[in-house]
């Protein structure tokens, strides 16, 4: 698994408006589906960690879609237009 993080966001509140807007869940976990309905990416709203400057997002690529990095940072990308931040890659 790898993650892909938007740091430094507005606040935890718009982000997790944000993803219920773009993934149509309501959870403290989204998801970000293949057509097949698999799961290609999980989305969490964190305050912090030891890596990110919080409130931040995170995504987890799922071991089975790793290399569909172009659609979670898809996501990530229309998050920032909305929420602010700094996309960044943890391997």
């Amino acid at each position: 698994m790898k993650t892909h993080y938007l740091d430094r966001v507005s606040s935890i509140a718009d982000a997790k408006s944000a993803l219920g807007s773009l993934l149509c869940e309501n959870a403290s976990t989204w998801l970000l589906r293949a057509a097949d309905g698999d799961v290609i990416a999980y989305f969490n709203v964190v305050e912090s960690d030891i890596e990110l400057i919080g409130p931040a997002v995170t995504a987890d690529v799922s071991g089975r879609h790793y290399n569909e990095d172009a659609a979670v940072i898809g996501v990530l990308k229309e998050l920032q237009k909305k929420i602010g931040g700094v996309l960044g890659y943890a391997p």
